[in-house]
């Protein structure tokens, strides 16, 4: 049984004006629209005749007559200009047939070019707000911050305007890139190299994510070539200064143990935060076992953590209970870290909690762990971002420099 045609019929029909008695409006008119809730539509051409030919022999409801119509269905006018307009009405009116009549053969064709249209139509610039504000309660405060800077810098780049996903091209994107090399920020001066492969990176990841959802047909974001930033040096402590830290007191109890076991567990502030008991295995008895999901990647990390690291966390509460619930945060937490390392007799380093973490890549490098074993302890989705852990300390430095020896006073 062959499925029955809805057929929406388009129609050239006259529209008196309200305001002049002789002119007429010319406009399409389709019946019935299946797909609305108002299935009589209405469109203006733009087009106002004066002088159609009026069908005697067809009388209307009101006591008029239709216009009368040709053997193409075309109304006639008594003057070449309205009549001209009335063949572009036409014309117009069989565009708007075959695509109701198209839409109605091929439903899923007419269906993807709508949604195509559509998408080509939404703000690029909205879309990454509402992706940030979506993945704030899962990301960390600076993640947000770097996100939020570098769209600030995308909608100075777009003039403050809508920025369409269908004028998004390589050439548009290539044009953001160059746009951030040469940007200045408000001293005047460039943007750091980091900040320009940070704003870059986080722009290809946005990019990225509106062709995963099939907003973008194409993925632009692999016609982009990074930008290559600074190397830049992490401050960590050696081991006779963590020592030192360890034994000297803090204002912050909480703050100093969340501290250490970041040293001692390479765990971001991030995850230490918001670590509860649930994480680390309840047998007391046996090597303690952590686990839980990162914050940053929402990789699984799971592995066994020293005697030391387990003693910082103190009591075991509720498997709901945060370990260090008080830690503190923001500002405070940089001030209480740098006032303790101070007190503790190092002076020559900016170390922020953070530091704390590079500390326990860089002296697992040092003491010979594998790289490929160090990158899984930090989480790392991938090596190479373990790889910036791989500089030379001064021990091996000290090393390096007398391996090569000459007797120079024979």
């Amino acid at each position: 049984m062959k499925t029955r045609l809805e057929r929406t019929k388009c129609t050239v029909i006259l529209k008196k004006s309200r305001h002049h008695k002789s002119d007429y409006y010319l406009a399409i008119e389709a019946y019935p629209v299946h797909d609305s809730e108002n299935p009589r539509q209405s469109k203006s051409t733009g087009f106002v005749i004066k002088t159609p030919i009026w069908d005697k022999t067809r009388p209307t409801r009101g006591g008029g007559f239709l216009p009368k119509r040709n053997a193409e269905g075309i109304i006639q006018c008594r003057t070449k200009v309205d009549q001209d307009a009335c063949e572009f009405a036409h014309k117009y009116c069989h565009l708007q047939q075959v695509e109701f009549d198209n839409k109605a053969l091929y439903p899923d064709q007419y269906k993807q070019k709508h949604d195509a249209e559509r998408k080509a139509k939404m703000d690029f610039i909205e879309y990454i707000e509402k992706y940030i504000e979506r993945r704030r309660p899962l990301t960390s405060g600076s993640l947000t911050y770097q996100w939020e800077s570098m769209l600030t810098r995308l909608k100075n780049f777009a003039g403050n305007k809508k920025l369409l996903f269908g004028n998004l091209t390589p050439l548009l994107a290539n044009q953001f890139r160059e746009y951030l090399i040469t940007n200045t920020n408000k001293q005047g001066k460039p943007l750091a190299p980091n900040s320009q492969k940070l704003y870059l990176a986080h722009f290809k990841s946005a990019l990225f994510q509106a062709y995963k959802e099939e907003i973008l047909p194409t993925d632009i974001s692999i016609k982009l070539d990074p930008i290559k930033g600074e190397e830049t040096f992490r401050d960590y402590l050696t081991t006779d200064e963590l020592q030192k830290v360890a034994n000297t007191p803090c204002d912050d109890d909480e703050t100093r143990r969340a501290a250490l076991f970041s040293a001692l567990t390479g765990l971001r502030y991030v995850d230490i935060s918001k670590l509860t008991w649930n994480a680390i295995s309840r047998d007391e008895t046996a090597e303690p076992l952590l686990e839980f999901r990162q914050q940053k990647t929402k990789g699984i990390v799971s592995k066994l953590i020293s005697s030391e690291a387990r003693m910082l966390c103190g009591e075991r509460k509720q498997p709901e209970n945060l370990i260090f619930p008080n830690i503190a945060t923001g500002d405070d937490l940089s001030e209480i870290i740098r006032a303790w390392v101070k007190s503790a007799g190092v002076l020559n380093k900016d170390i922020t909690f953070h530091c704390f973490r590079h500390t326990y890549a860089t002296l697992q490098i040092e003491g010979g762990t594998d790289i490929f074993v160090v990158s899984k302890l930090l989480g790392h989705t991938d090596v190479k971002t373990t790889q910036i852990y791989t500089h030379l300390t001064n021990n091996q430095k000290k090393t390096a420099t007398n391996v090569i020896k000459l007797n120079l006073n024979p």
